[in-house]
């Protein structure tokens, strides 16, 4: 065999190709299995005994058989491709037995996940999932779950997953005792309960009108995020929250949603690269995630 001056390793794509080919002892089905055109797949063995300065196959009419220089060189290729996907194999599988690490705001992962999660076990008993709500980039979680606006990314998926409209609420016994309560603006004389997290839920709901409301109104500041509908059920003030989070306290008259036609829409969207795509783990973990959030 001779080589190309400076040249030691073959063309990379070829030797898969010769491998099948030689396997089938025919282009036509290597094709089929590949996926290629016959021609594709005759040029990749001929670039391949071009570099080798050989003839692998005999070519007689519609047959094909190996050379003894070609039949040396299959037996070394086969066996060093085995011995590639047993060791991708192995990886893989080790690969799938560590957890998903998914990150999720704090209240979605508590109202929405956290009722349906056992389902997910149910069904795959063997998936390990663990949840974060500290995620401060894609790169350090398998997917991350976020609000607002879809992301455009080369290489990431982005699924919306349902909205997540910003309402404001409140108790009914709030709201009996309360000063009149007709427009937005009157909330500059309420009780508004945020997080330090959300603050910006009530500057995204207001817009323009919240300088004005802010120099005016009461806050009851929450450290933790997910705090505020709880105290907003206990009657302590008005809550800005995302709908469906506070869908079982509406139905249940524990809050009531004010300001209805003034409601900001936004969405919960799921986001990770394309490449998790071919963990069969993830795949488990996307397809629930659709079936049982999506709206």
């Amino acid at each position: 065999m001779v080589q190309r001056p400076g040249r030691s390793l073959p063309p990379m794509t070829s030797l898969p190709i010769f491998e099948v080919v030689g396997r089938h002892m025919s282009i036509a089905k290597a094709a089929d299995e590949l996926c290629l055109t016959a021609g594709a797949v005759s040029r990749q063995i001929q670039n391949l005994e071009t570099f080798l300065g050989c003839d692998l196959f005999e070519r007689s009419h519609r047959r094909i058989s190996f050379t003894p220089a070609g039949e040396v060189y299959w037996a070394k290729i086969h066996g060093s491709l085995d011995a590639i996907r047993g060791v991708t194999s192995d990886l893989a599988v080790g690969i799938e037995r560590r957890p998903l690490v998914i990150g999720s705001p704090r209240v979605f992962l508590q109202k929405c996940i956290m009722p349906a999660l056992g389902t997910l076990y149910a069904r795959n008993p063997d998936i390990v999932v663990k949840f974060v709500t500290s995620a401060q980039d894609i790169e350090s979680v398998d997917g991350t779950i976020h609000v607002g606006e879809a992301v455009s990314r080369k290489g990431f998926v982005c699924e919306m997953l349902g909205d997540a409209d910003l309402t404001p609420v409140c108790s009914p016994s709030y709201l009996r005792r309360a000063p009149k309560l007709e427009t937005p603006e009157d909330l500059e004389c309420h009780t508004l309960l945020r997080s330090a997290e959300f603050t910006r839920n009530w500057e995204r709901w207001l817009g323009p009108r919240a300088p004005r409301i802010f120099a005016h109104t009461r806050f009851i500041d929450m450290e933790s995020s997910g705090l505020e509908p709880t105290a907003a059920v206990e009657g302590l003030g008005i809550a800005i929250v995302r709908r469906r989070l506070v869908e079982q306290e509406l139905a249940h008259g524990q809050l009531v949603a004010l300001f209805e036609n003034e409601t900001v829409h936004e969405h919960y969207f799921f986001l990770f690269a394309e490449s998790k795509l071919r963990s069969r783990t993830f795949r488990l973990f996307r397809n629930w995630l659709r079936e049982e959030l999506m709206e």
